[in-house]
C-alpha cells in the first residue's frame, strides 16, 4: 500500500498520541584553543520486540515517518544555551539514516514500518553537596537519567571493577550534549500502542564546545550503529563542525519502491 500526502494529518495525530507529548558559538575556553574533535559516547538499547527485526539492507530498506521532537534541556540549566535550527539537524539525521538504508516515507515509497523520533539538547548532572567537612555527602538528583544516557541497558554487562565502569561513572558526572533517535513500531502506533524497538543515544561533554558544533559529530558517530544493539558504551572520535555551524549535505531520498532503493537519488531543491 502506497502512503499518500493526504494521510499527513492522521499521521500527525497518531504521533501525538504516541509521544504524549545555527548560530555559531565560540568554542574557546579560558584561553585554550578550540578542540578539533569530539569524544562521542554511543549507546543503542534494543527491546525484545526490536531484536525480532533485522536491520535494513540495500535490498530490503526500511521506511519511516520522522518526528522532530526537538530541543530538550535537563538537569542543571544553563543560561543562554541555544539550539541549532531543527531543519538542518533533521537533514543530517536523514542523511545518516539513509546511509544505513533507513529512508523517509514518501508518496511513491512502501508504507512505513517505523516512526523515528528525534531529540537533541543537553543533560547536566544535578548534584548537591550535603553534610559537613568531616562527613561530606552528595545527593545526585538525576543519577538515573544520566546513567541511562551514557550507559543505558549496557549497565548489566559492566563488571564491578574495570575501565568500563570507571568511564561510565565519569561520563555520568559530565555536563553533556546529546542526540537521541527512538524507533517505534508504526503498525502498533496505529492501534494506539507505544512499542519501542530501539533507541540510539549519542552524547559528548559540553565543555569548550557548542551544541551546533557537536551535533554533526554525534550524528556521524552514531549513524553506523542505528538499529544495532551495543553490548557496552562505545567511544567514537568524530571531527567537529567548522566554526560551530551545522553543515548539511544533500539528503538522500528514495523516489520509488524497494527495487529503486539500490540507487537513491538526491532530493530536488
Amino acid at each position: 500500500m502506497v502512503p499518500q500526502l493526504s494521510r499527513a494529518r492522521s499521521l500527525a495525530l497518531l504521533v501525538v498520541a504516541l509521544l504524549g507529548a545555527a548560530t555559531p558559538l565560540s568554542a574557546g575556553f579560558l584561553g585554550f584553543g578550540a578542540p578539533k574533535d569530539a569524544d562521542v559516547n554511543v549507546v543503542v538499547d534494543m527491546t525484545e520486540a526490536g531484536r525480532k527485526i533485522s536491520p535494513p539492507t540495500k535490498e530490503k530498506p526500511a521506511f519511516y515517518y520522522p518526528v522532530l521532537a526537538g530541543y530538550r534541556e535537563s538537569g542543571s540549566l544553563v543560561a543562554g544555551e541555544k539550539s541549532p535550527p531543527p531543519t538542518p539537524v533533521a537533514k543530517l539525521l536523514a542523511k545518516a539514516l539513509a546511509a544505513q538504508h533507513y529512508y523517509v516515507m514518501g508518496t511513491k515509497t512502501p508504507a512505513p514500518t517505523l516512526i523515528l523520533v528525534f531529540h537533541w539538547g543537553y543533560m547536566n548532572p544535578q548534584i548537591d553537596d550535603t553534610g559537613d567537612d568531616e562527613n561530606p555527602q552528595q545527593i545526585f538528583w538525576n543519577q538515573k537519567e544520566m546513567l541511562a544516557l551514557v550507559a543505558g541497558n549496557t549497565v548489566k554487562n559492566v563488571g564491578a571493577f574495570g575501565s568500563d565502569r570507571e568511564d561510565i561513572l565519569q561520563n555520568m558526572r559530565d555536563d553533556r550534549y546529546f542526540v537521541i533517535v527512538s524507533a517505534y513500531d508504526f503498525d502498533a502506533a496505529k492501534e494506539k500502542k507505544k512499542v519501542l524497538l530501539w533507541q540510539a543515544k549519542m552524547s559528548t561533554p559540553s565543555n569548550r564546545v557548542s551544541l551546533a558544533e557537536v551535533i554533526p559529530s554525534m550524528i556521524t558517530a552514531g549513524g553506523p550503529r542505528f538499529g544495532r544493539e551495543t553490548k557496552l558504551p562505545e567511544s567514537v572520535t568524530a571531527p567537529l563542525a567548522k566554526e560551530g555551524k551545522v553543515e548539511v549535505g544533500t539528503p538522500v531520498v528514495v523516489p520509488d519502491g524497494p527495487d529503486k532503493a539500490k540507487k537513491p537519488e538526491p532530493a530536488k531543491k
